[in-house]
């Protein structure tokens, strides 16, 4: 059997694409890649969720291990009796009635200034201060502190400590644009709080 080759056949050529088939293949392509991204972002919040879950039930856990007595010990500091209580300094120390005293001691950016106090006992203390902030606009280190004068200033919530007793909350109420505002702190966390 011979073959022979058809010299004259015509030429066969790939089809150009069109414009419109390349705007069609376009798109296809970014949808597709879309889809992917989605389907990433998804397995990311279910891996989330999955860890934030695992992570409170490892701590649920952690926790029941402690006896009751134990637990309550580490985490309540007992009610303060006896003499007055004291306010935790930035130096670890303690102090009673200070006239100027630093709220924020990692960057000083809430203070009491010229403060006079009326009443300080071992549950509460009460006085008149001006209130100083810095408010961080635009930013902290470009901004100067604010000043609220006649601002009212509490401690109260007295706790037994190592130190003795220490107030482990802060209220200051302040006007700021014809309202009244009120700044709360809590000394809780300090490690000076436990015994």
């Amino acid at each position: 059997m011979n073959f022979v080759l058809d010299t004259k056949a015509p030429h066969r050529t790939q089809p150009q694409p069109t414009e419109s088939t390349t705007t069609q293949s376009l798109e296809l392509l970014f949808k597709e890649a879309k889809q992917r991204e989605r389907r990433r972002r998804l397995r990311w919040i279910a891996l989330s969720i999955a860890v934030v879950l695992l992570g409170g039930v490892a701590m649920r856990a952690v926790y029941a291990v402690g006896t009751p007595a134990s637990r309550a010990a580490s985490h309540v500091p007992s009610l303060a009796t006896g003499s007055s209580a004291k306010v935790l300094t930035c130096q670890g120390g303690s102090v009673t009635r200070p006239r100027n005293y630093i709220i924020t001691c990692a960057d000083a950016y809430t203070q009491l200034t010229n403060t006079h106090w009326t009443h300080w006992t071992t549950k509460s203390a009460v006085g008149t201060t001006t209130f100083a902030m810095n408010l961080c606009n635009p930013y902290c280190a470009a901004s100067k502190m604010t000043n609220y004068p006649n601002s009212t200033v509490t401690f109260s919530s007295p706790l037994t400590t190592k130190q003795g007793s220490l107030f482990s909350l802060l209220t200051v109420r302040y006007h700021s644009g014809g309202r009244l505002h009120t700044f709360h702190f809590s000394y809780r966390g300090d490690p000076s709080f436990t015994k």
